[in-house]
């Protein structure tokens, strides 16, 4: 088995680091858009305003690419029932899961291992992943708990559940547009001094969990470029 530790990963942190770095570059930018539009150059506040959005596209693709570049690395040994969001931001954890969920429950799996830590690596060692994904699931009324042997997995119980359990905009994976259109795009806010876009599946392993992954993949670019 892989041991793999992003945070330890040169290429992971180098691509969250220039996302954090143009993150804060946008903020320089906006402050000195308005102090523009404030002393009446609303023409150069404009300018600014603008060259600060182009920032935020560029700082996204950074953040997609780290997305991407863990997620794959993270999941290249899962199992067929595990995911593992080590790595992915709130948000990116949130979409990715909400649609392999909705996946398993449309294909009539039994039940799906969510790997999320144990907040180790989070800031002031205050795990963000476990409590969101908690809340998510309480949301759906979906059957969760801890393994009893890893307090860093959650383990999905997905028996007995029906589709209609799930908000639509969840899937199904086997058409992106409907999991981003109609209740709106995701909305990907700054995380701190950074921003969190993206979110990813892996290759994992074998026959459904490679295709799920393939499918989430597609999902992911779709959504980051829309």
């Amino acid at each position: 088995e892989r041991d793999y530790n992003h945070a330890t990963d040169g290429e992971y942190k180098k691509l969250r680091a220039k996302a954090d770095d143009l993150y804060k570059k946008r903020n320089q930018l906006s402050q000195q858009s308005q102090q523009a539009y404030k002393s009446g150059d609303k023409q150069k506040a404009h300018e600014l305003s603008e060259k600060a959005k182009q920032i935020v596209d560029e700082a996204e693709g950074y953040n997609r690419q780290a997305a991407e570049y863990v997620f794959r690395e993270n999941n290249a040994d899962s199992g067929p029932d595990e995911i593992d969001l080590h790595g992915l931001y709130v948000k990116e954890a949130e979409y990715i899961l909400q649609n392999r969920i909705a996946n398993d429950i449309r294909t009539n799996q039994s039940h799906l291992r969510v790997i999320v830590g144990k907040g180790l690596h989070s800031a002031n060692g205050i795990a963000k992943l476990k409590p969101a994904i908690d809340q998510m699931c309480d949301e759906c009324n979906l059957k969760h708990k801890l393994d009893p042997h890893n307090s860093g997995v959650l383990v999905i119980d997905l028996t007995n559940t029906q589709s209609s359990q799930v908000p639509n905009h969840w899937g199904p994976v086997s058409q992106p547009q409907a999991a981003y259109h109609g209740s709106g795009q995701p909305q990907y806010q700054q995380q701190q001094q950074g921003g969190q876009p993206g979110y990813y599946q892996q290759q994992g392993g074998q026959g459904q969990n490679s295709d799920v992954s393939n499918i989430l993949v597609k999902i992911l670019c779709f959504c980051v470029k829309n």
